[in-house]
Formats: structure tokens, C-alpha cells, sequence
């Protein structure tokens, strides 16, 4: 896995010195001569560790270590000192410090610190996002869906989960998309295989491509080692390339060619490499409007929806709700250590009363943020976003487009600033509780005024 690394010292030979060595080794490399640019960096950039110097001038590396800790609890912190003692260290290592080494820093022991790091954070990814999968595949075997289209879906799952066929997955923003592609993947035959995942709305297309198809060493700037794609990750296992309609037509071109050819080449590459993986593709877009505005090829829509499963939004589904509150509240019981057992019926009838525009991502949050709040064994208070309760949905004189952005605009600053207090203003942990880098959630905060 790729890492990232930031470097705050004020002497400016010294980051220099040390950004080359690492850039040699395949690291990208972020360089701060005050805390201030670094906290600036750390807001635009996902960081994985921090080499910091205690000797910044006028500032005090300890200090910053001592907030930087506060606000960012994951991140692993490396201190540099041209004036290390025991004393030092310990204080530093009590703060939080991964390590701490003295200048002139010897370049094979950085290395060797590093490559340890590395392998120890990919680790803890790999369990995170195995526990995840594990916690999303069994929402479906708990939750049994009193609606009609979901059990056809679940039937359509069980034909499909065996087959190497595209798939697309259609539905509003929440209602389960990813969590359907992963139930096909994990229920079958390709359990054992990888499952590898891409947001193709998080990415410009230079940025897209070199995550799909990899890049040779070289190919542009930045390109420092040679770096495998996700077609080649996913091997034979599960590609899930989740919101495909935001796709841009010219990233279009390249993966209809994949599909059709089952073959691509690294970005600066000449070696043709073989595509062998499943493809299953959502979005929450109308792909058939997309086609008629020339937004989006109609044969690459043939291509991804051999198999289309459609997902009905929670309004739709009211009578699930109460399985589906079930369920989050012993989630969040275990992971929070509570013991709420029970709703309250009339907190229970204004939930099917509500639209639900978030759908169960949305009921997800809303139960998780009361469950942790809550000082009985049932809950008997739920926190709805008044505005979207009380307004209409659509103004005189306001568009329908408008109105929903307005409304998904309310929402997701609602659900962002429970989350923030129910983490007490931590910034990795609320990131991880929504899906998202820190970076993409300082955006959010930023874009929403919080």
C-alpha cells in the first residue's frame, strides 16, 4: 500500500534531504516548516504518519504533538530531535509518539521504521475493512425484508452470486448499494477471492485511471514506483465500481473497452494485462436520461447490466423499518457498550411517518446517535432534521433538482455535526463512522459552515 508522509521541521535542507530518500522508496511526500502549514496540510491531505520536529522555532513540537493527538488519535507520529535525552523521549512516547530518533537521522533506520509502520497500518486496514464486510453480509442474513421487490432480489442474488456476470445496481443515495454488491460477492463462490472497490465519483479521470488500470513508474509526475490497478487487485474475485454514472464519457470509452476486450494496459505502460475479474457497477443516477442527454454510452449500459437489481428506497419499504431499527440498535449496543433494548411505539410511528431521504444510511446514523445518547433501556426520543420534517418538499418557484439539493444539503449537515458530538469533535473517528477520508470531511465541515 501506498503511504504518506508529512514532514514538519524547520530546516528546510533537512525536509529536502529526507523527502528525496523517501521518494525513492515509493512514499509521497508532504513537507511543513511550522505547525501551522501543517495543520493546513493535514486538512487537504490524507497523512498517514507524521515526522515532526521538537525544535520549531518559537514553537514547540511537543505541544503540537500533544493537540495534533487530541484531534487525530490514529495518526502515527515519528518526533526528530538534534536534542535528544531519556527524559525527552519519554514524555514524547507518553504524548503518543510512534518513535523517537535523533539527527542526523540515519536514512536505513527511517526506512526500517517506516516499512514496520507500513505493514502494521495495512494490517489494521485489512482487519477494518474485513470486519466491516463481515458486518455488512450479516445485515442480511438478520434482516429478513417483508417487501416484494426485495425478496426478489435476494432471489435474484442467489442466481447471480456464482456467475461471472456484469451487474448493475440501481437506487437513491442510502439505500444499500454497495452493501448488495458485497452480499453477492461473500454469499458465493467468490467469498474466497478479492473484493476490491472504487467511488468513480471521487476521482478526476487522471486520478480514475491510474486507480483502475495502475501506472507505470514514471508516467507522470508524482509516479515514482511502479503501482498495480484495481483490475489487477481484483484478480478473479469482485470488482464493485460504485456511482459509474458520474463517470466522465472519455473513462466511459476506456472501461467499455475492458469489458469488451477484457484487457488494458498501466497508464505509461505497453504490456497488455489481462482483466479476469467480475464486474458489478452502481450508481444512484437515471443511466436512460444520462444516454439521452449524451451524458452516458448506451452500450456501455448494455454492458453493465446483464443483471439489473433495482433497490427500492426506505419509503417505500415502512414495514422493514422495524427490523431494520432492530438491527442498528444491537449494532450499536455492541459497539458503543449499551444496552438499549427497546422502542418506544410512538418513536417508532414517527419514523414510518417520515420520508426518509437519507434512506437507511439515514436510519442508520439517526438510531446509532440516540442509542449513544440515551440513559434508559429504551429509546423514547429520536432527533429528526426538523427542516425536512417541517418544510415542503418543493417550493413555489423552486425546481425539483433544487429543492432535493437544498434538502440533501439540510441532511447531510445535520447528520454531520451528530456525529462530530457524538465523537466529541474527533475528526478521524466521525470520518471512519461516515464512510469518508478526514480530508473529505473537512471539505464537508468547510462547505456546511461547521
Amino acid at each position: 500500500m501506498f503511504m504518506n508522509i508529512l514532514i514538519v521541521d524547520d530546516e528546510e535542507g533537512l525536509r529536502k534531504g529526507i523527502k528525496k530518500i523517501l521518494s525513492l522508496h515509493g512514499y509521497l511526500v508532504f513537507e511543513a516548516a511550522n505547525c501551522s502549514e501543517a495543520r493546513d496540510i493535514l486538512k487537504r491531505e490524507e497523512v498517514h504518519i507524521l515526522l515532526l520536529d521538537l525544535n520549531l522555532g518559537i514553537e514547540r513540537g511537543l505541544d503540537f504533538l500533544k493537540a495534533i493527538k487530541e484531534e487525530e488519535p490514529f495518526l502515527s507520529v515519528i518526533i526528530i530531535t538534534g536534542y535528544g535525552n531519556i527524559g525527552s523521549a519519554v514524555e514524547c512516547m507518553k504524548a503518543g509518539a510512534l518513535n523517537y530518533i535523533t539527527k542526523p537521522i540515519a536514512g536505513d533506520l527511517l526506512l526500517s521504521i517506516l516499512k514496520r509502520e507500513r505493514q502494521e497500518l495495512q494490517s489494521r486496514q485489512e482487519n477494518i475493512v474485513f470486519r466491516e464486510l463481515l458486518e455488512s453480509a450479516s445485515a442480511y442474513k438478520v434482516i429478513k425484508s417483508r417487501h416484494a421487490q426485495m425478496q426478489k432480489i435476494e432471489r435474484i442474488v442467489e442466481k447471480v452470486k456464482d456467475k461471472e456476470v456484469t451487474i448493475l445496481i440501481l437506487g437513491e443515495t442510502g439505500t444499500g448499494k454497495e452493501i448488495c454488491a458485497r452480499k453477492i460477492h461473500y454469499s458465493g463462490a467468490y467469498r474466497g477471492r478479492p473484493y476490491i472497490c472504487i467511488n468513480c465519483a471521487a476521482l478526476n479521470d487522471n486520478l480514475l485511471e491510474s486507480e483502475l488500470f495502475g501506472h507505470e513508474r514514471g508516467a507522470f509526475t508524482g509516479a515514482v514506483a511502479k503501482k498495480m490497478g484495481r483490475f489487477e487487485l481484483a484478480g478473479r474475485g469482485t470488482l464493485f465500481l460504485d456511482e459509474v454514472g458520474d463517470m466522465s464519457l472519455v473513462m466511459q470509452s476506456k472501461l467499455l473497452r475492458v469489458l469488451q476486450e477484457k484487457t488494458f494496459e498501466r497508464v505509461g505502460g505497453t504490456k497488455t494485462l489481462t482483466a479476469h475479474c467480475r464486474v458489478i457497477a452502481s450508481t444512484n443516477r437515471d443511466l436512460k436520461k444520462l444516454i439521452a442527454k449524451g451524458n452516458f454510452r448506451r452500450d456501455l449500459y448494455y454492458r453493465l447490466s446483464l443483471i439489473t437489481i433495482s433497490l427500492p428506497s426506505l419509503r417505500e419499504r415502512i414495514d422493514d423499518i422495524p427490523a431494520l431499527v432492530e438491527h442498528f440498535i444491537a449494532e450499536a449496543d455492541r459497539k458503543y457498550n449499551k444496552e438499549v433494548n427497546r422502542l418506544s411505539p410512538a418513536v417508532l410511528t414517527r419514523l414510518k411517518e417520515y420520508s426518509w431521504p437519507g434512506n437507511i444510511r439515514q436510519l442508520k446514523n439517526i438510531i446509532t446517535n440516540a442509542v449513544i445518547l440515551s440513559d434508559d433501556y429504551e429509546l423514547s426520543h429520536i432527533e429528526l432534521p426538523q427542516k425536512i420534517l417541517e418544510e415542503e418538499i418543493s417550493l413555489p418557484g423552486e425546481s425539483l433538482k433544487a429543492a432535493i439539493d437544498r434538502h440533501t444539503g439540510v441532511l447531510e449537515k445535520h447528520i454531520i455535526k451528530q456525529v462530530l458530538a457524538t465523537s466529541g469533535g474527533n475528526i478521524s473517528r466521525s470520518a471512519s463512522e461516515l464512510g469518508i477520508t478526514r480530508k473529505t470531511l473537512y471539505d464537508k465541515m468547510k462547505r456546511c459552515g461547521l
